[in-house]
């Protein structure tokens, strides 16, 4: 597969809550790479539209897009174990997950796979985790 028809992936560490603010959240996790507060606009086009239900926190991988999909998921599940502590004192009051998004290449094939041991670690951190193809 040459350098232009080979797949990129992203992901992050998201948490969301209905009851704790944004900055309840940086308080307990630090700062995300971005996020938003109960009451912001769901669009900055319009500041009088709806307004958003849910705080979310969400921490990007650094990783190059080009890296492979378990080297993103495990940096986020290394800052989640760093963190564990926080994430049991938010406990039912947020619903947190792992977003993934896979961009294939043109005209290819192909997958990603996650080791075992990584699996192993989402699910002692109870992380789900979800894909969006593109």
């Amino acid at each position: 597969m040459t350098e232009q028809e080979q797949h990129e992936y992203t992901a992050s560490l998201r948490v969301f809550s209905e009851r704790l603010t944004f900055a309840d959240l940086v308080a307990v996790l630090g700062e995300p790479t971005e996020g938003y507060d109960i009451g912001d606009p769901v669009s900055q086009r319009r500041p009088d539209g709806p307004r958003r239900k849910w705080a979310h926190w969400r921490l990007g991988s650094t990783a190059p897009r080009t890296q492979p999909l378990d080297e993103h998921i495990a940096e986020l599940v290394t800052f989640a174990e760093a963190h564990s502590r926080g994430f049991d004192a938010l406990g039912d009051k947020v619903l947190t997950d792992v977003f993934c998004g896979v961009f294939t290449a043109d005209d290819s094939q192909g997958g990603f796979t996650l080791e075992a041991d990584l699996i192993r670690r989402l699910g002692a951190l109870n992380l789900v985790v979800g894909f969006d193809l593109y």
